[in-house]
């Protein structure tokens, strides 16, 4: 029997993963959490957050042993590590980002992770598998503080919870849970996103608990690098259950290049991931034979890949505090697929499947990706396929009342792209040569929080972040800078050219259609501008 998560993606791979559980089940299915093809790439930082206590060491200290002869962490009592010093946090842990080259990267996307088992507040083992509570309460855990770099106060984050474990009578002695978050306009508006990151008040079960106590935090950033190659970054999340029964991903949405060495890289986050248990197993495929081969480095063996590690590619990541090797059930990974010859990933590949199993350590998968390069024609290709899907198409009607009117060039687009029905026009005036027929070209206004104010030159708007991506691909591939942003009232995301701080020259690049960059349909979009909405007009 196997579990089956069909999705589209395109780049690395963050997995987070748990103790014991009876059966593999996919307990919510998975879906796209972010996708974009990218000149650039993507780096992930992570740290445990429980950490053992004894007659030597505070949870503070490093737990070095990652050796045959280590403990696990069902064989310890575990506390909560707290590096911070700070009244306010009950809980804290650090890592440290390091982008070389800053001035050429450009943050996209940041995406924070955080989990761990969690039954009660705290508990003991009274006998062989008998766990009692000693605090019986479980409180909210969808709620975290991050510090960023360069600042001294912490921000209060509010997370997405994937998935409560406490309810569920399979896993919930275990009762894991995972959560995210979108952390990307904070990064983004760092004046420097390299450096330390602090993570406190991640909640776990303090003491023991059965099958161990094991939390953590897993950071995605996805930046772009002009200097580098291109290639489609997906990440999605849920949660599935898996041990001796595979769960098997479907990766689709990308096109390896047709000749020369196919590059492809996985990250993965896991929890519960025991460093003397062997058998749990990360395979790949990209034949229709299903012939699956085990991913594995000098860090992370074929049949231990999740083994209390943080690892970038073949070292231990160690730009952390406290830097334990044994992270006592928190794992996170970058690595490159082993390629040699292409005979994992081969050319002209469309699809491929990421297979997920264990015949001894037992764990959940929360998050995951898988990332390859793709040449510009590759995606082209694949955006041919999915352009058009799920594009919101204006109306050929919208209200016109007082209505300004701008006479326009004679090359002005003959077909006006026209806002989005529920979007009518209003609140205009009206000046209209009755000598010239006239044709309105509208500006429409709206409101967006945190939104820049200005006006937007729009090329498309999408109900479907994935085909929004599609559409940035293919304008960057033409050469052109394009941008998005999201409505949060309707959830569409505008793709627009370029913002202007007034109507004028809004109207300026429209006329001359991006002083003849750009061919196809274009509108304007008055964003938090406090005039009315005029409308310019075309002959």
């Amino acid at each position: 029997m196997k579990t089956l998560i069909n999705i589209k993606l395109g780049l690395y791979s963050l997995v987070l993963l748990t103790s014991s559980v009876a059966m593999a089940q996919q307990y919510v299915p998975f879906s796209i959490r972010y996708q974009s093809f990218v000149k650039g790439d993507m780096v992930v930082i992570a740290n445990n957050i429980v950490n053992r206590v004894d007659y030597n060491d505070s949870p503070n200290d490093p737990y070095y042993n990652h050796t045959p002869s280590a403990l696990v962490n069902d064989e310890f009592t575990m506390e909560y590590i707290d590096i911070d010093q700070d009244t306010t946090t009950f809980s804290s842990s650090s890592a440290e980002l390091l982008l070389d080259n800053q001035n050429n990267k450009k943050v996209l996307y940041a995406g924070l992770y955080w989990a761990a088992t969690y039954k009660y507040n705290s508990g003991v083992q009274k006998k062989e598998n008998k766990f009692t509570a000693l605090d019986e309460d479980r409180e909210t855990f969808n709620d975290v503080k991050i510090k960023f770099p360069n600042q001294v106060s912490y921000t209060d984050i509010i997370g997405q919870v994937i998935f409560d474990g406490i309810k569920d009578n399979d896993i919930s002695d275990q009762a894991p849970y995972a959560v995210y978050a979108d952390i990307t306009e904070y990064v983004k508006n760092l004046d420097n996103p390299s450096g330390v990151y602090t993570v406190a008040n991640v909640k776990a079960t303090q003491g023991m608990l059965s099958g161990g106590v094991a939390a953590g935090w897993t950071i995605i950033i996805v930046y772009e690098d002009l200097k580098l190659s291109g290639k489609m970054i997906t990440s999605y999340d849920g949660f599935s259950g898996v041990s001796k029964e595979a769960t098997d991903l479907f990766l689709d949405g990308f096109t390896t290049p047709s000749q020369g060495q196919v590059k492809a890289k996985i990250a993965c986050a896991a929890l519960e991931g025991d460093s003397n248990y062997g058998g749990d197993q990360l395979l790949f495929s990209s034949t229709t034979e299903e012939e699956f081969t085990p991913i594995y480095n000098t860090i992370r063996k074929a049949d231990n890949f999740f083994n209390s590690a943080i690892s970038i590619e073949n070292q231990f990541f160690m730009d952390r505090y406290p830097d334990s090797k044994n992270t006592l059930g928190y794992d996170t990974c970058m690595m490159s697929i082993p390629n040699l010859n292409n005979k994992v990933l081969e050319n002209n590949v469309q699809e491929a499947t990421l297979r997920i199993q264990s015949t001894g350590d037992k764990y959940f998968m929360f998050f995951s990706a898988f990332g390859v390069e793709m040449t510009p024609a590759a995606v082209t290709s694949e955006i041919e396929i999915a352009n058009n899907k799920n594009v919101i198409t204006p109306p050929k009607e919208t209200i016109m009342s007082n209505v300004k009117l701008v006479p326009a060039s004679n090359d002005m687009v003959t077909d006006i792209a026209k806002p989005i029905s529920s979007q009518r026009l209003k609140d205009k005036e009206a000046i209209l040569d009755p000598n010239k027929n006239e044709k309105p070209i509208e500006i429409q206004t709206i409101t967006v929080a945190n939104q820049d104010r200005g006006y937007y030159l729009v090329a498309g708007v999408y109900s479907d972040t994935r085909n929004a991506y599609n559409f940035v691909t293919q304008l960057l591939i033409k050469g052109l800078d394009p941008k998005s942003f999201i409505n949060p009232l309707n959830r569409y995301e505008y793709v627009y050219l370029t913002k202007v701080a007034s109507e004028k020259e809004a109207i300026d690049l429209f006329q001359s259609k991006l002083n003849n960059s750009y061919k196809d349909k274009i509108w304007i979009l008055s964003v938090n501008n406090s005039s009315n909405m005029n409308i310019a007009t075309e002959d």
